[in-house]
């Protein structure tokens, strides 16, 4: 019988520490992604468009709550998800803008983390994520990290992600140049994704904008700056992509597609590398959205 109660103890103080350290993690996300919040501007994408923008400047600048929901790697079945998550949430009502982050693969089927499920392991007990996540992991995974709540959090990024949003730091931490010689010898081995215009994904991406534009929210397409030698590997492909993207947004009041390549892409000091902004960039890209943002308002 001591053994048994022992053991019973050292379970119940098992759970207990597991779950008060699940809700100190849990704040601290909820901070870094605006989950907690009003807002009038939300962020969606993956670390495009986190890298680029700057939510305190932006916050500054109009006057207004930002929720960054910008998470590494998410494709665009994880945004449909993460946008249905901030509607429902209760927080939702005040949207006037959501800025979608999108890019020349976009539509493209692989090359982004096939297991991006895991990313929103931390809200597996809303029912909707929960039931994505039993849905691509599996009965066991679903389990595992229902019960063990700590377990959520396993991942770095989501460590973190947690420490950040107790500290208010959304800084951008990339501040390293991108080596155009060495991406240049890449691009001479063909090593690089190949754009695709993928239906299902496309399919989805307009049930996506349209959750919003129905409640009349205002949907800016930011399609933030890639590298210029990354935009020219395949240059027709990559026309029909911005052509696809401004010609959607041409068909719906509400939409808009903002499209920072033309005059940025080649500017190189401003890249970490191919893809991502480094802190220089993010000042100047992040100022750019926020005067966009700015004639939004002034047109609401």
């Amino acid at each position: 019988m001591k053994h048994l109660k022992g053991l019973i103890i050292i379970i119940i103080l098992f759970f207990a520490c597991d779950f008060a350290i699940e809700r100190f993690m849990k704040h601290g996300v909820d901070e870094m992604y605006g989950l907690n919040q009003y807002a009038d501007v939300l962020l969606v994408g993956h670390s495009h468009l986190m890298l680029a923008t700057d939510k305190q400047q932006m916050e500054k600048d109009l006057g207004v709550k930002v929720s960054k929901y910008t998470r590494e790697g998410v494709n665009v079945s994880d945004r449909k998800i993460m946008i249905q998550q901030f509607l429902d949430s209760g927080y939702g009502d005040s949207l006037k803008v959501v800025l979608y982050g999108v890019d020349l693969c976009t539509f493209t089927g692989e090359g982004l983390s096939a297991n991006s499920y895991k990313l929103f392991y931390p809200f597996i007990d809303e029912e909707k994520i929960g039931n994505y996540i039993r849905q691509q992991g599996g009965a066991k995974d679903y389990w595992l990290h229902k019960l063990v709540r700590t377990s959520r959090y396993s991942d770095d990024g989501f460590k973190n992600g947690a420490i950040r949003g107790w500290l208010h730091n959304w800084s951008n931490l990339k501040n390293g140049t991108i080596d155009i010689e060495a991406y240049k010898q890449r691009l001479q081995n063909g090593d690089e994704r190949h754009i695709q215009m993928n239906p299902e994904l496309i399919t989805e991406f307009k049930e996506t904008i349209a959750m919003l534009t129905e409640r009349g929210i205002k949907v800016a397409l930011v399609n933030t700056p890639t590298l210029d030698l990354l935009n020219n590997f395949e240059p027709e492909k990559y026309k029909m992509m911005v052509d696809w993207f401004q010609a959607y947004a041409n068909e719906e009041p509400l939409i808009e597609y903002w499209d920072f390549n033309p005059e940025y892409s080649s500017r190189h000091e401003l890249f970490h590398d191919r893809l991502h902004l480094n802190g220089k960039g993010q000042k100047v890209i992040s100022k750019e959205i926020t005067n966009k943002l700015i004639n939004i308002y002034e047109q609401l």
